[in-house]
């Protein structure tokens, strides 16, 4: 059975990830505290919980150790720079073993959808103003990692705009393949739930690349 580290495990992102891959994997759920703990789904099946500061390669070497495979589900705050995701990954690639690199596959952001005359979404008067420092980093990560900067063993999953907590499960999503005008996704939708089995099967299916997944 895959193991499989899952960041920012107790957001409402990284909690339906493993609601859904409960049963599948062996789950390894990262915790910034211990007190963390108590913020897990009750219902999934956790192998274990792994400490992690990412402001300590070690603390993430030792949670990725034996790992096929990692969930970058953590939402960076606040006034990020532009660079914030990027180094995040390298932070995360920097940590796995080189001789058996692990799957990295990252819940992405909307404001990294390509528009008409090379523009993005996050430069859009559409966009949330309060999560501009996110959309441009999300942007940048993006290109990072389809510059081949970061290998081969990475999906970069992207919702769009109306990415909803609480909407029912449907227990479907289509993907779409990246594209140099993605405007017409943005008008779909999709819940975090559905968003999920959509991270899930790309751990078991082995996705590999930028996907978009709405309904």
């Amino acid at each position: 059975m895959k193991r499989v580290l899952v960041l920012g495990a107790t957001g409402r992102s990284g909690s339906a990830v493993i609601s859904h891959l409960s049963g599948r994997v062996e789950i390894v759920a990262g915790l910034r505290t211990k007190v963390d703990r108590s913020r897990l789904p009750g219902d999934a099946c956790i192998a274990g919980t792994a400490l992690v500061d990412l402001a300590s390669i070690a603390s993430l070497q030792r949670a990725m150790r034996d790992m096929d495979a990692v969930v970058n589900a953590i939402r960076l705050r606040e006034d990020i720079p532009a660079t914030a995701l990027v180094d995040l990954h390298r932070l995360i690639l920097n940590a796995a073993p080189d001789a058996h690199p692990p799957l990295i596959v990252t819940v992405g952001g909307a404001g990294s959808l390509h528009l008409p005359g090379q523009h993005r979404f996050w430069q859009s008067s559409a966009f949330p103003a309060r999560t501009l420092p996110r959309g441009r980093a999300h942007a940048e990560l993006r290109d990072h990692l389809e510059a081949g900067y970061a290998g081969r063993h990475w999906a970069y999953l992207i919702p769009p705009p109306a990415f909803i907590p609480e909407a029912p499960a449907t227990g479907g999503y289509r993907v779409w393949r990246p594209s140099g005008d993605e405007s017409g996704f943005i008008r779909r939708t999709i819940g975090y739930t559905d968003f999920a089995l959509a991270v899930a099967d790309a751990l078991g299916q082995g996705w590999t690349g930028t996907r978009l997944v709405g309904t």
